[in-house]
C-alpha cells in the first residue's frame, strides 16, 4: 500500500467493514468524511478524535495537538483536552523527549486546553519519534455539526489558504533545498511562520454559532481531499473554481519549484464550511480577522473543478502531495 492515509476503498474494505455498532449512545460512528465521534451525554455531547503525526521532522508535538483539536472544532465543539501517545526509538535522547513534551504542552497552553494523560514508550518498532493525540471536546446536543450535513445549493467557504500545513513543513524541513532551488529566503520565513496558523477552532465555533450545514477541516489530501471526503459523507457533489482558491505566496513559490499541486497538499489550518448564507459567513469570519472565500457550490452529484473555463472531474480522493515528495526525497 502507498504511504500516507489509507485510500478510501481500502478504508472501507479493510477497516470500516470490520467494525460493529454496539452502543446507542454513539451518535456519529466511523464513516468516510467524519473524523470525530459524537457521544450522547444528555444535554451535552462529547466529541472525540485521534490523529498521529508522521512525515515531520520539526514541531510534531504542536502539530499533533492542533490537528486533533481541529477535528473537534469541525463538529462545532470546543476542545477541553488531549491525551497523547509518544513512541520513540531507543537512540532517542532524554533531551529530545523533553523537547517533544514541551512542544505538546505549549500547544495545549496556547489553545487553553489540558493534557489529560497518555502513554510514553521507548520501542524499536519505530525508527523515528511518533506522536498521536486524542482530543475531547463538548457542545450542546442540538448544536453539533457533521460533514454529512452539506446540502445541495450550499455555498462552499474556505478559510485562510490551501496547503497551509504542508507549506510550513516543507519550508522548515527542506529549507536549504528550497533555497538552492531559488525560493526567496523571506518567502520561506513566511512559509515557516504559517505553523502559527494551524488552529481552526475560532472558525469552527463561528460556524457553529451561525448554524452552517457542514464543516470539515482540511488535512491529508489537501483541499481537494477534504472536498471529496465531505461530499462522500453527505452523498452530494461539488463544483468549485480553482482560481478562487486562496494560496499563500510561499505556497505558490514552493509548489512551483517542487512541481506539486498545492490544492492536494496537506492543509491543516484551513476549514471547509458549507452554508446557504455564504456571504454572511465570510463577513463574520473576516470581522473576526479570519480570511475566508467562497469557492463554489454543493451540487446534487459529480465532483467538478473549473480551471480557466475548463471542467475536470475529481474521480478519486487524491494522494497527498507531501507524501509524494517525501517518497522521492528521503535524503533531501
Amino acid at each position: 500500500m502507498q504511504a500516507g492515509k489509507i485510500d478510501i476503498n481500502n478504508l472501507k474494505e479493510l477497516v470500516l467493514k470490520q467494525i460493529s455498532a454496539n452502543n446507542k449512545d454513539v451518535l456519529v460512528r466511523p464513516k468516510i468524511g467524519e473524523d470525530s465521534t459524537v457521544i450522547d451525554f444528555g444535554e451535552f455531547v462529547a466529541v472525540m478524535s485521534t490523529d498521529p503525526i508522521t512525515g515531520v521532522q520539526e514541531g510534531m508535538g504542536s502539530l499533533a495537538v492542533n490537528v486533533a483539536c481541529n477535528d473537534i472544532a469541525a463538529n462545532g465543539a470546543k476542545p477541553i483536552g488531549i491525551q497523547e501517545v509518544l513512541l520513540v526509538p531507543p537512540e532517542t535522547t532524554e533531551e529530545e523527549v523533553i523537547a517533544i513534551i514541551k512542544d505538546i504542552n505549549q500547544a495545549a497552553q496556547d489553545l487553553g486546553i489540558d493534557i489529560l494523560g497518555g502513554h510514553t514508550e521507548v520501542t524499536d518498532i519505530v525508527s523515528k519519534p511518533l506522536v498521536s493525540c486524542t482530543a475531547i471536546g463538548k457542545t450542546k446536543k442540538e448544536s453539533y455539526i457533521t460533514s454529512s450535513g452539506a446540502k445541495v445549493g450550499d455555498d462552499i467557504v474556505v478559510t485562510k489558504w490551501a496547503g497551509l500545513e504542508g507549506t510550513a513543513i516543507l519550508a522548515t524541513d527542506y529549507c536549504q533545498k528550497l533555497l538552492n532551488l531559488g525560493v526567496d529566503a523571506e518567502l520561506l520565513q513566511a512559509g515557516q511562520a504559517l505553523i502559527e496558523d494551524l488552529s481552526v477552532i475560532p472558525e469552527g465555533l463561528i460556524g457553529a454559532e451561525l448554524k452552517v450545514n457542514a464543516m470539515h477541516d482540511v488535512t491529508e489530501g489537501g483541499l481537494y481531499g477534504a472536498l471529496y471526503e465531505l461530499t462522500e459523507a453527505a452523498e452530494v457533489g461539488f463544483e468549485v473554481e480553482e482560481e478562487k482558491i486562496p494560496l499563500h505566496p510561499a505556497t505558490k513559490a514552493i509548489a512551483k519549484v517542487l512541481e506539486i499541486i498545492p490544492y492536494q497538499l496537506i492543509g491543516s489550518g484551513m476549514m471547509l464550511l458549507t452554508t446557504e448564507q455564504g456571504k454572511e459567513l465570510v463577513e463574520e469570519l473576516k470581522q473576526n480577522n479570519i480570511e475566508a472565500t467562497i469557492i463554489g457550490k454543493i451540487t446534487s452529484e459529480g465532483r467538478v473543478i473549473i480551471n480557466t473555463g475548463e471542467k475536470a472531474r475529481l474521480t478519486a480522493a487524491p494522494q497527498d502531495e507531501l507524501w509524494k515528495f517525501l517518497a522521492n526525497n528521503h535524503d533531501a
